[in-house]
């Protein structure tokens, strides 16, 4: 299934990652760029409060990042519920935080940034984004996947 996802999804092997706007829950900006090209392959997941299908990948995705955070791939996670939303998400990260890092997009902006970085639009989460250890953008993926074919993807990359 990864392998018909991989094939009919956006693969970009030369563009370089753009920097999203962003905030910590704190409303402190953040580059996402300083997450992105630093040696290992960064998975960047999008996610929303009201999004069933992202707690369901949540479990995934942080054992994932627990395994390889500190060799060969980390994950940045960005909420796409933006800024209007702030107390809301707060709450919801206070009881339910994640263990890779998450930030808030800013929804008046969010569209076209993700846009100009795959060439298409994210309606819905959960979306995924996999760069490279050299900050290649390498897959763009909307909608509910089966995650652990996207783990099995990145775990073949670590031999490549």
């Amino acid at each position: 299934m990864i392998k018909k996802i991989i094939a009919t999804t956006l693969l970009l092997v030369s563009m370089q990652a753009q920097a999203f706007l962003v905030t910590d829950f704190d409303g402190n900006r953040i580059d996402t760029n300083d997450y992105v090209g630093d040696g290992r392959w960064t998975v960047v997941m999008i996610w929303a409060l009201q999004c069933v299908p992202c707690e369901q990948q949540k479990p995934t995705v942080e054992a994932f990042h627990e395994k390889y955070k500190d060799s060969k791939a980390h994950v940045l996670g960005l909420v796409m519920d933006g800024h209007e939303y702030m107390p809301q998400i707060k709450e919801f990260v206070d009881k339910k935080p994640t263990k890779f890092p998450s930030h808030v997009v800013f929804g008046d902006v969010f569209s076209e940034q993700i846009m100009t970085e795959t060439g298409k639009n994210f309606p819905i989460s959960p979306g995924y984004l996999v760069y490279s250890p050299t900050g290649e953008l390498k897959l763009a993926l909307n909608g509910k996947i089966n995650i652990n074919e996207l783990v099995g993807y990145l775990e073949s990359q670590f031999d490549s």
